[in-house]
Protein backbone atom coordinates (compact mmCIF):
# COMPACT_ATOMS: atom_id res chain seq x y z
CA UNK A 1 0.00 0.00 0.00
CA UNK A 2 2.85 2.34 1.20
CA UNK A 3 4.40 1.93 -2.69
CA UNK A 4 1.05 2.19 -4.59
CA UNK A 5 0.75 5.60 -2.51
CA UNK A 6 4.39 6.88 -3.23
CA UNK A 7 3.68 6.40 -7.18
CA UNK A 8 0.58 7.91 -6.71
CA UNK A 9 2.34 10.89 -5.14
CA UNK A 10 4.99 11.10 -7.38
CA UNK A 11 2.94 11.23 -10.19
CA UNK A 12 0.81 14.29 -9.36
CA UNK A 13 4.26 15.87 -8.17
CA UNK A 14 5.75 15.25 -11.71
CA UNK A 15 2.13 16.18 -13.46
CA UNK A 16 1.91 18.92 -11.76
CA UNK A 17 5.21 20.48 -13.12
CA UNK A 18 3.71 21.41 -16.13
CA UNK A 19 3.19 25.34 -17.47
CA UNK A 20 0.18 26.67 -19.44
CA UNK A 21 1.40 29.03 -21.87
CA UNK A 22 -1.33 31.74 -23.22
CA UNK A 23 -0.24 32.52 -26.86
CA UNK A 24 -1.84 35.38 -29.05
CA UNK A 25 -1.17 34.47 -32.98
CA UNK A 26 -2.03 36.54 -35.68
CA UNK A 27 -2.59 35.81 -39.49
CA UNK A 28 -4.60 32.28 -39.16
CA UNK A 29 -6.98 32.43 -41.95
CA UNK A 30 -8.13 28.95 -41.98
CA UNK A 31 -8.12 25.55 -40.58
CA UNK A 32 -4.78 24.46 -42.56
CA UNK A 33 -3.19 27.26 -40.20
CA UNK A 34 -4.67 25.81 -37.21
CA UNK A 35 -2.91 22.69 -38.05
CA UNK A 36 0.43 24.81 -39.44
CA UNK A 37 0.86 26.57 -35.83
CA UNK A 38 -0.13 23.66 -34.29
CA UNK A 39 2.49 21.34 -35.65
CA UNK A 40 5.06 24.23 -35.09
CA UNK A 41 4.03 24.36 -31.64
CA UNK A 42 4.28 20.27 -31.19
CA UNK A 43 7.89 20.19 -32.33
CA UNK A 44 9.27 22.76 -29.39
CA UNK A 45 11.16 20.74 -27.27
CA UNK A 46 8.89 20.37 -23.75
CA UNK A 47 5.70 21.03 -25.08
CA UNK A 48 3.19 17.99 -24.17
CA UNK A 49 0.07 19.45 -26.17
CA UNK A 50 -1.19 22.46 -27.91
CA UNK A 51 -4.96 23.66 -28.29
CA UNK A 52 -5.31 26.49 -31.74
CA UNK A 53 -8.45 28.79 -31.26
CA UNK A 54 -8.92 29.98 -34.86
CA UNK A 55 -11.69 32.51 -34.09
CA UNK A 56 -10.10 33.99 -31.02
CA UNK A 57 -6.41 33.95 -32.63
CA UNK A 58 -5.00 32.49 -29.68
CA UNK A 59 -3.41 28.84 -28.50
CA UNK A 60 -2.97 27.18 -25.34
CA UNK A 61 0.06 25.11 -24.76
CA UNK A 62 0.99 22.48 -22.61
CA UNK A 63 4.27 22.26 -21.61
CA UNK A 64 7.05 20.84 -19.13
CA UNK A 65 8.16 23.17 -16.56
CA UNK A 66 11.13 25.53 -17.88
CA UNK A 67 9.81 25.28 -21.42
CA UNK A 68 10.85 29.10 -23.21
CA UNK A 69 7.49 30.95 -24.33
CA UNK A 70 9.82 32.41 -26.63
CA UNK A 71 10.91 29.96 -28.21
CA UNK A 72 7.21 28.61 -28.91
CA UNK A 73 6.87 31.82 -30.40
CA UNK A 74 9.59 31.34 -32.40
CA UNK A 75 8.22 28.79 -34.06
CA UNK A 76 5.26 29.97 -34.88
CA UNK A 77 6.74 33.11 -36.45
CA UNK A 78 9.24 30.82 -38.03
CA UNK A 79 5.86 28.77 -39.76
CA UNK A 80 4.47 32.60 -41.27
CA UNK A 81 2.47 33.81 -38.51
CA UNK A 82 2.17 36.35 -35.33
CA UNK A 83 2.68 35.34 -32.31
CA UNK A 84 3.10 36.86 -28.66
CA UNK A 85 3.01 35.67 -25.04
CA UNK A 86 -0.93 36.77 -23.63
CA UNK A 87 -1.74 36.72 -19.88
Amino acid sequence: MKKVLLVMVALVSFASADQLVNLKIEGMMCPACVKNVKGSLNDVKGVKESTIYLKEGKAEVKAAEGTKAEAMCDAVKKAGYGCAVSK
